[in-house]
């Protein structure tokens, strides 16, 4: 028999709030694991001691995390969806009946507290993962990424166009017109202001391809959108706007994101890694051992200030062995550092004839003895006709060649082989399920703040996770996880395994 459920709204009701959440819902498992007074003592300084009441800032730094830890990237459909939830309702402490905040606070609090207090707050879910054991010291894992800007390319101007006048052309008219009352200045007011409509709008691809055209560069084209935004190229997804996130991971393995700076576009990673393990032990209170990072950041400077700092860099060297031109590269050359000489593809040795400065560093110039090039039979494949072929090696390139050989060691293929997973998960975490796919606010320090509280709530969810008492994983199969576990459980699991 077909049963036909009909509704019919009752006058009373007798329930509780906390019985019509599930007891293993997330918010339940951050909630316990995570004791939110702390913001009370980072926001009290913006407060005054007179007045009407605020709303409790806790409540404030609750709501962003519910749009964090759910991808709701809307501020005004966020509030929406609180209003109808019930687990969001607890979990900030609101009644069924009881009226929920505007939007607009969120907006007030993030011009209110500024960075330095979301910055604290970030700290504190770095320290929630160190209670949860999740913070121990090991290698530091840095890279960056881009985040899409909210912004198009349509809005790019001329950066001297972008400088907004006080009216616009039609404002301008009517303040003329209404400020010297004249049948003939109204009538040419009119005209003109038929001649202003009249005007087609620039169509975007045209616009584009103008810019293309005269070298459009950062240098020389703005956002009126978001001029903090700078365009990038993608092999991928083409040009765009976009900011840069550098992020550092660390602890049981790489589970805590433990800094995240954020710059436009087209600032390069290599050259923010000093910056970023400073942030890390910053927020930490730990000194950085072990720094690990892709070929990007291999550039000679990075070496030279990770020995100064006393930190092992496990990062591949940044080379160009390959020739010019269809030369021979480097690598034919075979140093011998007993001689400090080179020995060339004609066996012939190449002696230091010269020391100068290149890019900042001091470095050695190699070649043969005059002459030798020219009568050599493999000159044409060697150096343009005419040449000497000179080789260059910096005074600190041992520096190169020991993290080289550090990485070849058993050791080092252990601490680098997972950077790929460790670092690059927690992009694909952040951009698949916390909204860092795309800039949900216009300007850096509001992209700093997001990007921020994105790191948060990954940390929290995987402290909560390792709070909260589990069966012996050891026990049980990967399908058996899917079925002894809820869904909400089942993502905190794949969370604090990326």
């Amino acid at each position: 028999m077909m049963g036909k459920r009909i509704f019919a709204p009752k006058l009373y009701y007798q329930l509780s709030l906390d019985d019509l959440v599930p007891k293993n819902h997330l918010l339940r498992q951050i909630s316990s694991a995570i004791d939110f007074s702390f913001v009370y003592s980072l926001t009290k300084s913006h407060y005054s001691h007179t007045g009407q009441p605020s709303v409790d800032p806790a409540v404030i730094f609750k709501t962003m995390l519910i749009g964090y830890f759910y991808g709701i990237t809307s501020e005004r459909r966020l509030m929406n969806e609180i209003q109808v939830n019930l687990a969001y309702r607890w979990f900030l402490g609101f009644d069924i009946d009881e009226e929920i905040p505007d939007h607009s606070v969120l907006t007030k609090a993030r011009s209110r507290f500024g960075t330095d207090v979301f910055e604290k707050f970030f700290e504190q879910s770095i320290q929630a993962c160190a209670k949860a054991g999740l913070l121990t010291e090991g290698p530091v894992y840095v890279d960056s990424t881009h985040v899409a800007a909210a912004a198009s390319l349509d809005s790019l101007v001329r950066r001297e166009d972008a400088i907004k006048p006080p009216y616009s052309p039609r404002e301008f008219v009517q303040k003329l017109s209404s400020d010297n009352p004249s049948t003939e200045l109204d009538a040419s007011s009119n005209r003109v202001a038929d001649d202003i409509n009249a005007i087609p709008k620039a169509q975007s691809s045209e616009f584009l391809t103008r810019g293309r055209h005269e070298g459009r560069t950062n240098d020389n084209y703005v956002s009126r959108t978001d001029p903090d935004a700078t365009v990038v190229n993608n092999a991928r997804l083409g040009l765009r706007l976009a900011y840069k996130a550098h992020v550092s991971v660390s602890g049981k393995r790489g589970l805590v994101v433990t800094a995240a700076i954020v710059t436009t576009g087209i600032v390069g990673e290599e050259h923010l890694l000093g910056e970023v393990l400073k942030s890390h032990t910053k927020h930490t209170g730990m000194t950085v051992k072990q720094a690990v990072a892709d070929t990007r950041y291999g550039m000679l400077a990075n070496y030279i200030s990770l020995e100064q700092a006393g930190i092992e860099a496990f990062i591949p060297p940044h080379e160009r062995n390959n020739g010019v031109n269809g030369y021979w590269g480097k690598e034919r050359f075979r140093y011998v550092p007993e001689k400090d000489v080179y020995i060339c593809p004609a066996e012939r040795t190449m002696a230091v004839f010269h020391v100068a400065t290149i890019r900042g560093q001091r470095a050695k110039l190699y070649r043969c003895e005059r002459g030798v090039c020219q009568n050599c039979q493999l000159h044409s494949r060697c150096t343009p006709p005419g040449n000497h072929r000179t080789v260059t090696r910096s005074i600190n390139q041992g520096l190169i060649e020991r993290a080289k050989e550090r990485l070849s060691t058993p050791v080092g293929q252990s601490v680098f082989g997972p950077r790929k997973t460790r670092i690059e998960g927690i992009f694909a975490l952040g951009k698949d399920l916390h909204g860092l796919r795309r800039t949900r606010l216009m300007g850096r320090w509001k992209v700093q703040i997001q990007v921020w509280l994105t790191a948060t709530v990954i940390n929290l969810k995987r402290a909560a996770w390792a709070m909260v008492t589990l069966p012996d994983a050891s026990s049980f199969s990967r399908e058996k996880w899917i079925f002894v576990f809820s869904r909400e459980q089942l993502g905190l699991f794949l969370c604090l395994s990326v």
